[in-house]
């Protein structure tokens, strides 16, 4: 199926030397309830008294409404200290580039392309490879029929990134330089209040060097729904995922046991409720088989926040709870290791993206002050355990961070501090610094060197 799609790609490419960039980097404060469902279209309107800084943006000013172009450089200097909890140390300078362009001769036909280039400077420990660095490729190349903001429906055949609630499930991963996206097919059906994809996609194979490509066979077929008018002030939006791969492909979820066929249902309600008060929770449980193995796992993600309206600086704490589990017998025939399938999952567990959502209890609290009009500080403590010992200790790509060790005693993981500022000087111009501190807790310091990590990064994201 996805091989037809590489024709439309490449009459994309064809009409253009550039093409428009159509995501933004993942802003590091929470995610409104609802998300989005597709990528996010990041040309900007409006006059700015400094348009010479922004060529692309006075570009299409001058050009008709049915071609613009568009593009973004983000920056992101950042530090590994105390790498795999060694005393081994790494920092670097992360660039992305994406360019791009938006060809649409009717509201009912759009053409999109994307292409990006990122890049990573002065590392010596991590590599010159993905999601570090993979240097100019194919981004997006997609054709739209319909359109996703009138009528009814609309309908996607190409590459895409896909962006699904709070991205804790699916999305495009963009904290990581590299990120993520889909070779799709997708239609969506969305009257007032509602939105309904249907889906068929496979994950782009990153290598550096070379145009990438996803892995015949290993393909997730979904239907994501979102309802904003069964609750007030509210979303819901229950999914069900099918995740398939072909046994000769070994990735972190089927951890070369074989053939993979998994169904995850799941459900996320997320909004505002009296008293100033808003709240997020999600949750899934996954059925079906890998290689000789039943799968039989669940995941959830509960979150309550409170902001102070009346203050001058709005600070909203929050307190969440995360849980996935784990194998609790690695020589039973039941597969209990949670898959966060295709998460965005930076910020989700930690900031400094240690951990993810699988094999993991997280208590987390934390508040985000809006401490000028752009200005925004967020304070983050997370305490994170192992479900099971029996289990791994997942990193937040989904692979195995540390294997699960016969010695341990405890199930304690660590303690982390994150402490970030953002600053918006406008729509084109974006900054960002912080650091996150983790605690080694006794079962790392019983399964390695036990050295605490830290994470220190500073970013600028220029839209032009």
């Amino acid at each position: 199926m996805f091989r037809t799609l590489f024709p439309i790609a490449a009459f994309i490419l064809g009409v253009a030397p550039a093409y428009l960039f159509a995501q933004s980097a993942q802003p590091v404060t929470p995610d409104a309830p609802g998300g989005s469902h597709a990528s996010t279209d990041l040309r900007v309107d409006g006059a700015n008294p400094d348009g010479w800084l922004f060529p692309i943006t006075q570009l299409d000013r001058s050009l008709p409404s049915w071609l613009q172009f568009g593009g973004q450089f983000r920056d992101r200097v950042e530090g590994q200290l105390g790498l795999a909890y060694n005393p081994v140390n790494d920092g670097y300078d992360l660039t992305q580039l994406r360019l791009g362009i938006y060809i649409q001769p009717t509201h009912w036909l759009e053409f999109v392309g994307v292409t990006q280039d990122s890049r990573a400077f002065f590392n010596h420990h991590v590599a010159n490879a993905p999601p570090y660095q993979n240097i100019w490729d194919v981004r997006e190349a997609y054709v739209r029929l319909g359109s996703e903001h009138e009528g009814w429906f609309d309908a996607v055949a190409g590459r895409q990134m896909l962006s699904f609630g709070d991205e804790r499930v699916i999305g495009p991963s963009d904290w990581s330089n590299m990120g993520r996206t889909f070779d799709v097919a997708r239609i969506d059906v969305h009257p007032s209040g509602v939105m309904v994809s249907i889906f068929a996609a496979s994950v782009i194979f990153a290598r550096d060097g070379v145009v990438d490509h996803h892995f015949e066979g290993n393909n997730l077929y979904g239907v994501y729904t979102s309802f904003s008018r069964i609750l007030p002030h509210s979303t819901i939006e229950p999914y069900l995922l099918w995740r398939v791969a072909p046994p000769n492909i070994r990735l972190a979820e089927n951890a070369g046991h074989g053939a993979l066929s998994e169904v995850t249902g799941g459900i996320r309600a997320a909004g505002d409720v009296p008293a100033n008060l808003d709240y997020d929770v999600e949750m899934n449980w996954q059925t079906g088989s890998l290689g000789p193995y039943t799968i039989d796992a669940w995941a959830g993600h509960w979150n309550l926040g409170y902001t102070f309206k009346d203050s001058r600086i709005k600070p909203r704490p929050f307190v969440e709870y995360n849980y996935a589990t784990g194998n609790k017998n690695p020589n039973g025939t039941t597969w209990g290791t949670h898959d966060q399938i295709y998460a965005s999952a930076h910020n989700k567990m930690d900031f400094a993206d240690q951990f993810g959502w699988k094999n993991i209890k997280d208590l987390r609290a934390g508040v985000i002050e809006k401490i000028a009009a752009k200005w925004t500080l967020m304070e983050y403590n997370n305490d994170v355990w192992l479900a099971t010992r029996n289990d791994a200790l997942y990193a937040s790509s989904g692979a195995i961070s540390i294997a699960a060790h016969p010695g341990a005693t405890s199930n304690h993981v660590g303690d982390e501090i994150d402490l970030i500022a953002e600053y918006q000087q406008n729509k084109h111009m974006t900054y960002g610094f912080g650091i996150g501190h983790l605690f080694t807790g006794r079962f790392l310091n019983e399964t390695t060197k036990g050295k605490d990590y830290n994470y220190p990064f500073a970013y600028a994201t220029y839209v032009f």
